[in-house]
């Protein structure tokens, strides 16, 4: 089981991943978070925001630390998710992933589901690098070496 750099024994959390199609997120979320029993909820799977907000509010009445595996490129992407998750008194973490085009391209065109190509370098031009001042309590760096994944502080 990989080891995270923050705790996840002390309080209910939600990670609210950001970064561009094909960027590794649902990937690391399937290394590095579904073995600790934290919830995914994506957007593509669920298809509709009902049935989203549906998912995230049994995570909240069961108390279960979830993952919002989606792009979030904008600040405005991310609020409804920050407001609700503090409300509910959970820790709000927030992943930027390494959002490099080419590369992202490179990987979109090795998976099964292809997203749009032009679809990858439309969220990089809406792509807003996440802040503390939008509620996060932690904020971490994601980029991809090798075969692996660097985790990393974030800095403002």
């Amino acid at each position: 089981m990989k080891k995270l750099p923050f705790d996840i024994r002390q309080t209910c959390q939600i990670i609210v991943f950001i970064g561009i199609q094909a960027s590794g997120k649902t990937t690391f979320f399937k290394q590095w978070l579904a073995p600790h029993g934290y919830v995914h909820i994506n957007l593509d799977t669920l298809r509709t925001r009902p049935r989203e907000s549906l998912a995230i509010q049994e995570c909240y009445d069961r108390e279960q630390s979830f993952v919002v595996d989606n792009t979030n490129p904008e600040k405005t992407d991310r609020e409804r998710y920050i407001q609700d998750a503090k409300a509910h008194g959970y820790e709000v973490i927030g992943i930027f992933f390494q959002s490099i085009v080419r590369d992202c391209i490179v990987r979109n065109d090795m998976r099964e589901k292809k997203v749009p190509v032009k679809a990858i370098p439309c969220t990089q031009n809406k792509l807003q690098l996440p802040n503390y001042a939008e509620g996060f309590d932690k904020l971490y760096f994601v980029r991809i070496k090798d075969i692996d994944f660097l985790i990393s502080e974030w800095r403002e």
